[in-house]
């Protein structure tokens, strides 16, 4: 509904319900709340209905509206929008949520402003939920300026065959205004936003005073608005914007002067019946897009040492004029955490705030700037009691994570406070703002750890040498304290903002063969540069291995790998290792052939080679990897090895002292010369390698 009115306001000067579209704006906004928790539906599948109590509806170019209901997002049956990764973004892992409960107080009442009044009502007051435990979700940001994709995926049969509209709206700000109007406050951003059908794209504009569209045969009508939703329905059981028309709108395309500029969105999807003048409000998404990728700055070191005894500035690599960060304790194996969101009906039809868009990542740390806020965020560990610490709208559990936000380009945050903080793995995110524009968010691992270990320096042969490990050990100098930790499928990697691993990890296939060895002191990043938070390994069918050219010398061996995320890369390189089960091994003919892994490259559709060596009395083959593809194990034949032509030589026999005869072949000084020579070059090679690793 705000979308759709956001669109029509575009589109002319609106006679607006002040209190219906304020507080209306809000809890729209909670329509996605997360837009990851899956949930079966209980009792009636609307949970917020405003109604006008003034005589006159709400009216504008052939469209009445008398009331409005928002569909809970929890509900089984709803429709979801999801997101696309085609253009660049990042996606944020957020906690896993194993329950929310959504609490409105009070839930039903009557709201007045200017003189006029609007009803609300929400069913039921408290809402329970359970996710699926040990699922992440994720939370896209676009890092430069684009179209977004997505698509419109209706659950169930609740909405096969039905229709609806779906529109992109610009969020509004409230340009620093405290208490501002309502009207100031929804006339404002419904300016700027898009509408879909099935073939194509409006775009509107008031401010500008222009319409776009593609192809130029859309239907639509800027005096009549019931005509032009009635001409752009678009099926809500699945909903994808058409490729042309997004390529369209996207920078460089034939109506690119149009695209988005970076700011957040909503997308929604609304169903108007112009019968019972009723418009429902479907489903939601925030989008937020980015002019640029941003990292996040961790000043301290990373495992940050408690008894270090020293506080922590964050800060971003581009300036903003404030920022708000959050961090949030971690553990895939066993902790999630009921989310509660509290929601004051009251005081948020009093307050003057930018109430578009409440859910998800970027409205908690907007909420953590709010002493006083009208919706509070609470974190606790599943099922459990616990103390609880505010930061603003957001509450945490003692121990569990802290929060905190700064008017200037950095925050910092007090040693006392890290203490309090259980050791472990932490998500740290950072939201930095503009104005009242966000220009950054990003994440990061940290891990928190009680003391810091006295190192145990590693034995270093004198002599030169250096430079990068061929089987992917880090940086020279003190050792770990422990090994690495140690995974199966995926793995969780920590990283520091430049993506320099700080934890090193062993991440084995389900097959018990294979595992990638990522060292602490190596720079992982991904396809787009960034740093990466996991590394998978899983064996791949031997069906789906791409085929061995015809006339190839090597032949499939067996085993074969996709590590990801595809594309990853590793300065220096690191170690894939494959360990044979000996019934394996025997089979394989070593005297003839060797083994040997390769890599896939796509866009050659060739096998490559990498660096291998294998240990026949471990059963080991070891690669080295410096970026991420399908791997497979082959077995080639042994090159064949020249033997020289003999050349005929006088042998001369001398007698030593006593009459005895030496030795045939070379002189015992020649020898023990060679062994000497031999001897170096292996302590050499020794220092060499411990160099590298």
């Amino acid at each position: 509904m705000k979308k759709f009115m956001k669109w029509q306001d575009q589109l002319g000067t609106m006679k607006f319900k002040k209190g219906l579209l304020l507080l209306l704006g809000a809890l729209i906004a909670l329509i996605s709340i997360p837009a990851a928790i899956s949930a079966a539906a209980s009792g009636d599948d609307t949970y917020i209905e405003v109604t006008l109590i003034e005589p006159d509806n709400y009216t504008y170019r052939d469209l009445i509206v008398k009331n409005v209901e928002n569909l809970d997002p929890l509900d089984g049956n709803t429709p979801v929008v999801n997101l696309s990764d085609y253009a660049s973004s990042k996606a944020l892992n957020l906690p896993t949520i194993g329950k929310l409960v959504r609490k409105f107080d009070p839930a039903e009442g009557t709201y007045s402003h200017d003189g006029e009044s609007i009803g609300v009502r929400i069913t039921p007051a408290e809402t329970t939920s359970h996710s699926l435990p040990g699922v992440y979700q994720n939370y896209l940001v676009y890092t430069e300026r684009t179209f977004p994709d997505f698509s419109v995926i209706g659950n169930g049969t609740a909405y096969a065959g039905d229709y609806g509209n779906v529109l992109l709206i610009k969020c509004p700000k409230n340009n620093g205004k405290e208490a501002a109007g309502l009207t100031e406050l929804f006339k404002e951003p419904f300016k700027e936003g898009y509408l879909f059908n099935t073939e194509g794209i409006l775009y509107f504009s008031t401010d500008a005073k222009k319409v776009a569209v593609w192809p130029a045969v859309m239907p639509y009508n800027t005096s009549n608005l019931t005509y032009t939703l009635d001409n752009n329905k678009v099926p809500l059981g699945y909903f994808c914007p058409n490729l042309s028309a997004v390529q369209a709108f996207s920078p460089g395309g034939g109506q690119g002067e149009y695209a988005p500029e970076p700011g957040e969105y909503l997308i929604m999807v609304v169903k108007y019946d112009s019968n019972s003048k009723k418009m429902r409000i479907i489903a939601a998404m925030p989008v937020l897009i980015l002019k640029s990728d941003t990292k996040v700055i961790w000043s301290e070191k990373n495992p940050y040492y408690q008894d270090s005894q020293k506080s922590v500035t964050i800060s971003f690599n581009e300036m903003v004029d404030n920022i708000s960060y959050a961090l949030v304790k971690k553990d895939p194996s066993d902790l999630y955490y009921d989310l509660d969101i509290n929601v004051d009906t009251r005081k948020l039809a009093e307050q003057g705030m930018d109430v578009t868009n409440l859910d998800g990542l970027i409205p908690i740390l907007h909420a953590i700037t709010q002493s006083n806020s009208s919706i509070t965020y609470t974190l606790k560990p599943y099922g459990q009691e616990a103390t609880l610490e505010k930061y603003g709208g957001l509450v945490i559990a003692e121990g569990y994570g802290c929060a905190g936000y700064a008017n200037s380009n950095s925050v910092k945050v007090a040693a006392a406070t890290l203490q309090k903080l259980n050791p472990g793995d932490y998500y740290l995110y950072a939201l930095g703002m503009d104005g009242q524009k966000v220009v950054a968010v990003d994440q990061m691992n940290v891990s928190i750890a009680a003391v810091e270990p006295t190192p145990t320096p590693t034995y270093r042969p004198g002599g030169g040498g250096g430079g990068g490990s061929p089987s992917g050990g880090g940086p020279s100098g003190p050792t770990e304290p422990s090994g690495p930790v140690a995974y199966e499928g995926t793995g969780s990697l920590m990283t520091d903002s430049t993506g320099i691993v700080v934890q090193s990890i062993a991440v084995s296939a389900v097959d018990g063969v294979a595992t990638v060895i990522v060292p602490a002191g190596v720079q992982a990043l991904d396809a787009n540069g960034n740093p990466i938070t996991e590394v998978g390994i899983e064996p791949l069918a031997s069906d789906a291995v791409p085929a061995v050219p015809a006339g190839a010398v090597f032949a499939f061996a067996g085993y074969a790998y996709v590590a990801s995320p595809a594309g990853a890369t590793f300065d220096p390189a690191i170690t894939l290792t494959l360990e044979i089960p000996e019934d394996v091994w025997n089979t394989l003919d070593l005297e003839s052939e060797q083994l040997s892994v390769k890599w896939y490259n796509e866009e050659t559709g060739l096998w490559e080679n990498i660096p291998t060596t294998f240990d026949p009395e471990t059963r080991t083959v070891r690669a080295t990897v410096t970026h991420f593809s399908i791997f497979a194990l082959f077995a080639e034949p042994v090159p064949e090895t020249t033997t020289p032509t003999e050349t005929p030589t006088t042998t001369t026999t001398t007698t030593a002292p006593g009459g005895e005869t030496p030795t045939e072949g070379l002189p015992m000084t020649v020898i023990l010369s060679i062994f000497a020579v031999v001897v170096i070059i292996i302590a050499a090679a020794g220092y060499f390698l411990l160099k590298r690793k």
